[in-house]
């Protein structure tokens, strides 16, 4: 399918992901899109155990990459976020990202690192939900759909998003492809 060769996506995860969120995305992207993904943690060469029981070693450390260098960033959930947003490398990334105006993608949990970033304020997004309340907190209007997008945002619910999840930030990547933010909340 090759839609996305070339481009570069960096998800970031600690222990305890949840196994889909980070597994399905990764593979889609590396696999199906042929994306350069590059799972980054708090060490390099880190091996992480899912909430499930699913490895996964990261293969860079947050602090040694430059969002400049990405063109997406993707957050999977579990309870990997709230493991990983209490280092502020983590959040130092994440708010350098924002600023980029590139993709940022965040499914279950993962707005949680978001929530401690402070980039939620007058959005539209989805979670897991029992964020609901912390996102609205946050400032964001909570909305229960499979996929909401707002700017360069894209969030989903759960793992069974998943597909509309992937396909959402493979048409937001993809050259020359554009699609509505309510053209891909109805998907």
């Amino acid at each position: 399918m090759n839609e996305l060769k070339g481009r570069k996506i960096v998800m970031i995860a600690g222990d305890g992901f949840e196994d889909s969120e980070l597994i399905y995305p990764l593979y889609r992207f590396r696999y199906e899109a042929c994306a350069d993904v590059t799972l980054a943690g708090i060490e390099k060469g880190q091996t992480l155990k899912g909430k499930h029981g699913v490895p996964a070693t990261t293969e860079a450390a947050i602090r040694d990459l430059r969002p400049d260098e990405f063109d997406a960033l993707v957050i999977p959930g579990g309870q990997s976020p709230d493991h990983i947003r209490i280092y502020p490398e983590v959040i130092k990334f994440v708010q350098d990202f924002d600023r980029t105006g590139k993709t940022i993608a965040a499914v279950c949990h993962g707005p949680q690192i978001l929530i401690t970033a402070r980039l939620l304020k007058g959005k539209d997004a989805t979670a897991w939900k029992s964020l609901r309340v912390d996102m609205e907190d946050a400032g964001a209007k909570y909305i229960d759909k499979p996929v909401v997008t707002s700017q360069q945002y894209i969030f989903s619910r759960q793992p069974s998003d998943l597909g509309f999840f992937c396909d959402a930030i493979i048409q937001a990547m993809s050259p020359g492809k554009s699609m509505t933010a309510s053209e891909m909340a109805r998907a």
